[in-house]
């Protein structure tokens, strides 16, 4: 399945990946690695921003993707996994898959697991964005 397919079937689903605690932004992102990146499961974290965070006690992540850290002139590219850092109202920080890069902030798709609303395309800023973990393979959009 390619990027914009993934996008196209699961807008406004609720993507529950593993039953646990609702529609969670992990959740879409184990879809992602499934589904398009053809990566099945990865590794368990207690929150998003431990994808990023935890990155070289995760396996199955260092196996599948780089970590780029945000910095002044970092690029990305469609279909690299953004990880945000955990803030005061969400300990957890938050994952979303990007679309494209818009004026300093980022067009992403993404789940958000507090307000419970399904799978949604965003406008998100880069505030406290962690870095992003890009795919080693080779897919298309």
């Amino acid at each position: 399945m390619k990027l914009n397919d993934f996008v196209k079937k699961h807008t406004g689903e609720k993507v529950d990946f593993d039953g646990l605690y609702g529609a969670q932004c992990v959740d879409l992102f184990r879809v992602y690695c499934r589904d398009v990146l053809g990566i099945g499961h990865t590794g368990s974290v207690d929150g998003a921003k431990d994808l990023f965070l935890k990155y070289d006690i995760l396996d199955k992540e260092k196996k599948a993707f780089f970590r780029i850290k945000e910095q002044l002139g970092t690029y990305y590219k469609s279909g690299d996994v953004l990880v945000w850092g955990a803030t005061k109202t969400n300990p957890y920080g938050h994952v979303a898959i990007l679309l494209t890069e818009m004026s300093g902030d980022v067009l992403v798709f993404e789940q958000n697991g507090i307000k419970q609303d399904g799978a949604k395309i965003v406008l998100r800023s880069k505030e406290n964005l962690l870095g992003a973990l890009r795919f080693f393979g080779d897919f298309s959009l």
